[in-house]
């Protein structure tokens, strides 16, 4: 995954860039029959107000970098788009904090097997992101609901059938657990 991440860091995308290739990940703009002059208006959310001439020169500036295909009426991720849209997809995963915390902790634990050591990887760089405490080698902590977006990740990561959820009323060391979190 460190290669895969290494070559994905080589390749500069830009804001607009970043949103399209989201978008085709997320299929938005994967359709049987797409018509470019519309696809402006369709992506209005994503683009601001740049019109559909930068979002034509952003397409083919993708395409040039090997990220689309474009194809008559159709847009595909290439190997490295996906890759792209999965690293975005996962970057974005955030967990909201509720104001007062209702006292259940949320346990992520995992089996990832060696021939996915790079996702594996991958995934504890995201738990360490999204603040998760380790508290045994596979076994992290977080005190907020965290299903949907660990679900997320695992998901693009390809590693769901691994990874477990669950929610516990007590922890080991919970208070180092409260420290941790400032609870």
């Amino acid at each position: 995954m460190k290669k895969i991440i290494e070559k994905i860091k080589k390749i500069k995308i830009g804001d607009t860039e970043k949103k399209i290739i989201i978008a085709v990940g997320l299929g938005l703009l994967v359709a049987t029959v797409i018509v470019f002059p519309n696809l402006p208006i369709a992506l209005k959310p994503f683009l601001k107000r740049r019109g559909k001439n930068e979002f034509k020169r952003s397409l083919k500036r993708l395409e040039e970098k090997g990220v689309i295909y474009l194809s008559g009426d159709r847009i595909k991720l290439t190997k490295r788009g996906k890759q792209l849209a999965q690293k975005y997809a996962i970057e974005n995963v955030e967990i909201s904090r509720p104001k007062k915390w209702d006292g259940l902790w949320h346990l992520v634990s995992y089996d990832i097997p060696n021939e996915k050591k790079k996702e594996r990887d991958w995934f504890r760089f995201t738990l360490k992101r999204l603040e998760f405490k380790q508290i045994q080698e596979s076994l992290w902590v977080h005190p907020y609901e965290c299903k949907e977006e660990i679900a997320v990740v695992a998901q693009n990561l390809r590693i769901s059938p691994y990874v477990a959820i669950m929610i516990a009323r007590t922890i080991p060391d919970e208070s180092k657990a409260r420290e941790y979190f400032d609870l």
